[in-house]
């Protein structure tokens, strides 16, 4: 397994693991965010295959998220269909943590939807206990409805 730090001419993989309704906008936001250092998108891959994503938020216009250089916001985490529940995301996600503990980072958040299971159970097993906030918003025509966790 390998992880790597995802190339702006590289984005359109993105789409094996997510149903986007609109590519060119993903695209051009990701593209923005990644050129600016707001963001990068760490991807997991096996023999070639992409099989995770997890894009990291360096700063936001809410503290609660992300602070530079102390909180890093998490989201978009995603696993391939048929590499589920196997270890891929803790790994994926344990690995990140340890990068941006390394960079000085002390505090981690996630969004997680209430019918995740899977997900909210790795996030308390990894430490994310803290209550945020409640959170809802739209992309590209979705609703999502999140809970904010805190790591320290």
């Amino acid at each position: 397994m390998k992880i790597e730090k995802l190339a702006v001419q590289d984005l359109y993989i993105l789409m094996e693991l997510f149903d986007y309704n609109d590519v060119e906008q993903m695209i051009t936001e990701c593209t923005l965010d990644i050129q600016n250092g707001i963001v990068d998108i760490f991807v997991l891959y096996d023999n070639h295959v992409l099989i995770g994503e997890l894009h990291v938020m360096y700063e936001c216009d809410d503290d609660r998220y992300a602070v530079r250089g102390r909180r890093a916001y998490l989201f978009a985490f995603r696993i391939r269909d048929g590499y589920q529940n196997k270890g891929y995301g803790t790994y994926l996600l344990q690995s990140i943590l340890a990068e941006l503990t390394e960079h000085g980072y002390s505090e981690f958040t996630v969004g997680v939807e209430d019918d995740n299971d899977t997900a909210i159970h790795m996030y308390q097993t990894l430490g994310f206990h803290e209550y945020l906030l409640r959170k809802q918003e739209e992309y590209q025509g979705d609703v999502y409805e999140y809970n904010l966790y805190l790591k320290r």
